[in-house]
């Protein structure tokens, strides 16, 4: 046991490089010159943090030299796969984050400068390193002179602009310590609740016997009648005549398992309330932030003022959902939400807390890296994606999940046309009509024209969504409702609509130009079979209709994402970036095998951009980690087995759908980092949420229940 270093100080200082005859300010010199100079400074750059010139660094600056990091960052004209470090460099740069002195040099990109940054545990020894680069450094290229027998005054001149200045970077103290008592208190809580709850429930059924006779009474021993010693005298003449008439026969029935019965009155009031014909608050709410997910790019759009979070659109509708729950709550009654626990709610809480506790375990590390702010956000995003699924699973009622489903394949819909849209003519109808309607205070980045594209030639097709492999995941997620409306309409209109549905989400994942669009709706279709082989068979005719629609919609898309399948075309950038990825985070998966380096902390410009969500939580939050996140999805299908194979008219195809969704999550998992990417998680989780609103309602499935084709 040993305390751990929080306090981090910083300083920077700025150094410019002239020759001799001063070039810098000199009117008569050309651009040759000062292209050489540039050179010099990157060059000068890579030598500064050196092994032999931070010896020179830590004698004059008083700090032992083995205990400061030298890096050097060079990024002018670079692609960025090229930053990208191997496992060699990068294992070399986890050997050095342990060092608490870091010295951070970068060249200028156009000018013949360079910026120093230093970090330590203090701000006089952060100064102290800064100001001794330039003496050191002009010291050593001496030493060299020298040695080599050059004439020193021949040498470039190092001139510092000024003292450095420092300052405190932060101190991850409050922020482990808040984090640790959130930690402790929900688990704490959820215990407690547990066990309180274990306690009320009622213990079994005691049957009695069906007939008891009387005990005789013992010799030398009076029985006492209704309380009554017999000795105390003769009873009165109405208790005499009332024990001396017969007793009454009473039939002892058995505990019955039977469910009860819902009253077709209160069943008909109930219909009457349920959503979209209720005024209840809640439920709008949650309609409202469904429309957000699916039409508007939230992630994209910020509130421009300055807080600690950044204030993303959807974390300004969350906040309200949240506060229509709490009153709900609050005010009790009939239509009040009600937390009933399955095995998805556990799931998710132990995604929770292994994310936490990978963040606490390791946070003096993240903090002198200063991450574990990052780290802090990214879990406030994961918990704004577990508290929708808690909400909408405590809140939504059984009979309301089939109208909230088809809610969501039409607005999955409307996401399929206007992706459509955007692939025909080049319009992002989304980001265009977000810019527009949206008052001033907000920003809304589109870095990516509708006209780009990717770095092999592909469009950048996207919808609301960041990427287009976020777009595919998406509709990937709704295409199940579709699917399994067509299995379970009744009315051959309704499976002619279901089946438009179907072809506008496969033609819109088309026209993204992804291979994953050939993959995620594959699986989709192959879970549904499995459950459903022989209902599938009756869908094959709708497959060459589909394939028509396809080719009408999104001309051309379907024959590039084919041509892009084929063996000899694999051998791409997107590919081979993906899997370089796998060897090159070997080092920091055996530096945190179990727990990972920190949740939400790898997404740092000096790192990988990894590709595959199962690899990211493997660094991010180890072993346990990617069990955690694996298990969350797993339950998921493990929960609606039941429901599917009991082939209940109204869970079953919930059961279904949610299945089916959650294998399409699990296979995009392994396609790109899906948990980045706000639209994906929500979708997942209210999937997942309609399903757990099913399996625990109260009451069975009653006839004249509103059915899926209703």
């Amino acid at each position: 046991m040993a305390p751990r270093q929080f306090q981090v100080a910083g300083a920077q200082a700025h150094v410019f490089l002239d020759s001799p005859s001063r070039v810098v300010g000199n009117g008569a010199a050309n651009s040759n010159d000062f292209d050489a100079l540039w050179r010099r400074a990157v060059l000068f750059g890579n030598l500064a943090t050196s092994d032999p010139v931070l010896e020179y660094v830590g004698r004059i600056a008083g700090i032992d030299p083995r205990q400061i990091a030298g890096v050097t960052r060079i990024t002018a004209n670079v692609p960025t796969v090229m930053t990208e470090p191997d496992s060699e460099r990068r294992a070399d740069q986890i050997a050095a984050d342990r060092k608490p002195y870091r010295l951070d040099i970068q060249p200028s990109q156009n000018l013949s400068t360079l910026n120093v940054f230093t970090q330590a545990p203090s701000v006089p020894e952060a100064q102290r390193l800064a100001d001794a680069v330039v003496p050191a450094l002009t010291q050593y290229l001496r030493d060299l002179a020298l040695k080599k027998g050059a004439d020193p005054s021949s040498q470039v001149q190092l001139t510092q602009t000024g003292p450095a200045r420092g300052g405190m970077l932060g101190s991850g103290k409050k922020m482990v310590a808040g984090l640790t008592f959130m930690l402790a208190f929900g688990i704490s809580a959820a215990l407690l609740a547990f066990i309180s709850r274990r306690r009320r429930r009622p213990g079994p059924a005691i049957e009695e016997p069906d007939e008891a006779e009387p005990e005789p009474a013992a010799p030398g021993r009076r029985l006492s009648i209704l309380g009554r010693p017999a000795d105390r005298g003769p009873l009165p003449s109405g208790y005499a005549a009332a024990l001396a008439a017969p007793m009454p026969a009473v039939a002892l029935r058995r505990p019955s398992l039977a469910l009860p019965r819902v009253r077709r009155t209160t069943l008909r009031r109930r219909l009457v309330d349920d959503w979209p014909h209720t005024t209840r608050l809640l439920p709008w709410t949650l309609a409202v932030m469904l429309a957000v997910i699916w039409l508007v790019p939230f992630n994209s759009i910020v509130l421009n003022v300055s807080l600690p979070i950044d204030l993303k659109f959807d974390r300004l509708v969350l906040p309200f959902v949240v506060i229509a729950w709490v009153l709900g709550l609050a005010l009790g009654g009939r239509g009040a939400p009600r937390v009933k626990l399955t095995t998805i709610h556990l799931t998710i809480a132990a995604v929770l807390i292994v994310a936490c506790l990978s963040l606490i375990l390791d946070a003096s590390y993240l903090s002198f890296k200063l991450e574990l702010l990052t780290g802090i956000k990214r879990l406030v995003l994961l918990g704004s994606y577990a508290t929708l699924f808690i909400v909408a699973a405590s809140s939504v009622r059984s009979s309301e999940v089939p109208a909230f489903l088809k809610y969501t394949l039409l607005l999955a819909v409307v996401c399929a046309l206007g992706t459509i849209w955007e692939y025909r003519f080049h319009y992002n109808f989304f980001y265009e009509m977000s810019a527009k309607l949206l008052p001033g205070i907000f920003q809304v980045s589109n870095d990516a024209e509708s006209s780009a594209v990717d770095e092999i030639g592909r469009r950048i097709v996207r919808g609301p969504a960041e990427v287009p492999l976020e777009a595919v995941a998406m509709m990937a997620m709704a295409l199940p409702i579709a699917l399994v409306g067509i299995l379970h309409a009744n009315v051959k209109k309704e499976r002619i609509l279901y089946g438009i549905a179907a072809c506008i989400l496969l033609a819109a994942m088309i026209s993204t130009f992804r291979k994953s669009a050939f993959m995620a709706p594959i699986a989709v279709v192959l879970t549904i079979g499995y459950f459903r082989r022989r209902e599938l068979l009756r869908l094959t005719p709708l497959l060459l209709v589909m394939l028509v629609v396809l080719h009408v919609v999104s001309p051309g898309a379907l024959g590039s994402i084919a041509f892009q399948l084929r063996g000899d075309h694999l051998d791409v950038n997107t590919v081979n970036d993906r899997t370089s990825d796998y060897d090159a985070v070997r080092p920091d998966i055996w530096s945190h095998p179990v727990f990972g380096r920190g949740y939400g902390t790898y997404e740092h410009k000096s790192y990988r951009i990894l590709d595959m969500e199962l690899l990211r939580e493997t660094v991010e939050v180890g072993a346990v980690g990617v069990a955690a996140y694996l298990l969350m999805i797993l339950s998921v299908i493990a929960v609606a087995r039941a429901p599917i194979r009991a082939r209940r008219p109204r869970d079953a195809p919930v059961a279904l759908v949610a299945a089916a969704a959650a294998v399409a999550f699990l296979v995009v998992s392994t396609l790109f980092d899906v948990m980045s990417f706000p639209h994906c998680p929500y979708i997942f989780l209210w999937m997942a949420a309609m399903l757990s609103a099913t399996v625990t309602a109260d009451d069975p499935e009653p006839p004249g229940e509103p059915q899926w084709s209703s």
